[in-house]
């Protein structure tokens, strides 16, 4: 059985340190940005990213690219 797949969603999620724990670990923070275009460059992304970080007050420590896809019986 043929399965095709069709990207139907994007999101760009940013991940920050936002403090220090009582044991000295890093605390972390995400923010996930919904409805990109899903044609969208991979380096398109990771710049819109670094430009969102440099307005931040945390440091970015990741930045991650989710995408969504509808399987359907081909």
């Amino acid at each position: 059985m043929a399965v095709k797949s069709t990207k139907v969603a994007s999101a760009l999620k940013l991940t920050m340190i936002v403090g220090v724990d009582i044991k000295g670990k890093d605390k972390h923070a995400t923010k996930r940005l919904s409805n990109l275009k899903v044609a969208a460059a991979d380096e398109d992304i990771f710049a819109v990213g670094q430009a969102i970080s440099n307005i931040k007050t945390y440091p970015l420590v990741g930045l991650d690219r989710e995408d969504q896809y509808s399987l359907v019986n081909a």
